[in-house]
């Protein structure tokens, strides 16, 4: 059995939050053009693959390799949904919006909600335990878990990656949500608004296919997507938040040290939206996508220069999701005061 380990940092002076800011301050406006080639390029190769796939039958290989390249792009146009939150897709807002709608309502994703949650999840990231998308247990949690809890708790990578995937990720948020719901009319709100776009659009698409008596096909087409893509998603969300946590002297400092950066591939990068470089997003969610690679160069060299803790850095998604399968990592709830 794997030991708990409960983590812990040195606390090096953190630098001041003014002078983080002014590292990155001319890099915070967004231009349509790269949202929007970055949007319409996934979504048309996500749809192309679709297409390929609904015209081969469930005895031909094309049909399951289309259907896994679907499930790729899937990942790769839901990830933009994520900067449409923060309008830095395209910087237009009603196209942010409704593009990130369009991207995920069609494999049952709540995007209004997961919007409100990823909301709270920037105020509280490394500051409370509340936080939404907190994806590694605390050690009073392990230690108040029964026996299978503490099983998912030991093995929780590899049950979110290759059993959660999408399906898991949408009953997490929406388990989540719940908590949230009396106090956030927002939430309220956009709960009423995904359940009114996912029935239309799910009931629509499955109706044409049980009249052309391609349900079935439809359904498997559906399950390969959500597998391949939720896997892909949940990967990412686990490799750059688990076993980080730690408020630190000021609101910047704790965003760019409360979550992981990956040394990465150009391709991963890309699939990912550049969110390899995760601190500068969390510290600066107004920058663009499209600069967080020369905005995390200019934070690594500004916190190089003053000597002080560099941001967490790790190579590679599967190098780094394979070594955080090999030991437990909980957070001590102190690490929040």
């Amino acid at each position: 059995m794997t030991a708990a380990h409960v983590q812990t940092e040195s606390r090096i002076a953190d630098l001041p939050g003014q002078a983080l800011g002014r590292t990155v301050a001319d890099l915070q406006t967004t231009r349509p053009g790269p949202g929007l080639w970055r949007y319409f390029s996934s979504m048309a190769i996500l749809f192309a693959s679709l297409a390929v796939a609904y015209q081969h039958g469930l005895d031909s290989l094309l049909f399951y390799l289309a259907a896994m390249i679907a499930g790729i792009f899937f990942a790769a146009a839901a990830v933009t949904t994520h900067d449409a939150i923060h309008h830095t897709l395209t910087g237009i807002g009603w196209f942010d919006e409704i593009s990130a709608r369009v991207a995920t309502w069609g494999v049952l994703w709540p995007h209004g909600i997961y919007s409100e949650l990823h909301k709270l999840h920037h105020k509280m990231n490394g500051i409370d335990e509340r936080d939404p998308e907190r994806v590694t247990y605390t050690q009073q949690e392990y230690e108040q878990a029964g026996a299978l809890k503490r099983f998912r708790i030991r093995h929780q990578l590899l049950i979110a990656v290759f059993l959660g995937g999408g399906i898991g990720m949408i009953m997490e948020h929406l388990s989540r949500a719940s908590g949230f719901m009396k106090q956030s009319k927002g939430l309220r709100r956009q709960l009423v608004i995904d359940v009114v776009g996912i029935v239309a659009i799910n009931g629509t698409l499955y109706a044409l296919a049980a009249a052309q008596g391609q349900l079935a096909k439809a359904l498997i087409l559906y399950l390969i997507v959500e597998r391949v893509g939720g896997g892909l998603l949940q990967l990412r969300a686990h490799v750059e938040h688990y076993g980080i946590a730690g408020k630190r002297a000021n609101y910047f400092s704790t965003q760019i040290h409360a979550c992981r950066n990956i040394e990465t591939n150009t391709a991963m990068s890309w699939l990912f939206n550049g969110l390899n470089f995760h601190s500068i997003h969390h510290a600066f969610p107004k920058v663009p996508f499209y600069h967080l690679e020369e905005a995390h160069n200019r934070m690594t060299n500004l916190l190089d220069n003053e000597n002080a803790q560099p941001m967490p850095q790790s190579k590679g998604y599967i190098r780094t999701f394979v070594g955080l399968t090999r030991e437990l990592k909980l957070i001590n709830t102190s690490q929040y005061q």
